[in-house]
């Protein structure tokens, strides 16, 4: 289950345009810089990149409580950390549907 902006609000002590800001930075950059840079990583099967971007993207996704993305980023960088990049895509795709979702929740 994902936090709400309200709950998050209350989390972080701050108010909810701050919250509402700092969302959208993170999921302007993900989408911009990470995500791409993943894919590409996948594609071309190396490991250390998927690590990299997954752990970047498992990292901003704590701070801002967003349990689900972290978490499976979390997953990716694991897999990635001892080679396995089977389930990657799907992991990948996992991850842009709960971003797009986030997204929704701001509007």
């Amino acid at each position: 289950m994902m936090i709400t902006i309200e709950e998050l609000t209350e989390e972080l002590g701050i108010d909810r345009e701050d919250v509402v800001e700092f969302i959208s930075v993170f999921l302007d950059y993900t989408e911009n810089e990470d995500l791409p840079a993943l894919l590409e990583g996948i594609n071309k099967r190396d490991a250390e990149v998927v690590r990299k971007r997954a752990h970047s993207i498992k990292g901003a996704a704590l701070n801002l409580m967003l349990s689900e993305i972290s978490s499976l980023a979390a997953q990716l960088e694991k897999n990635s950390a001892v080679g396995k990049l089977d389930d990657s895509l799907s992991i990948y795709t996992d991850i842009l549907e709960r971003m797009k979702v986030v997204r929704e929740t701001l509007t």
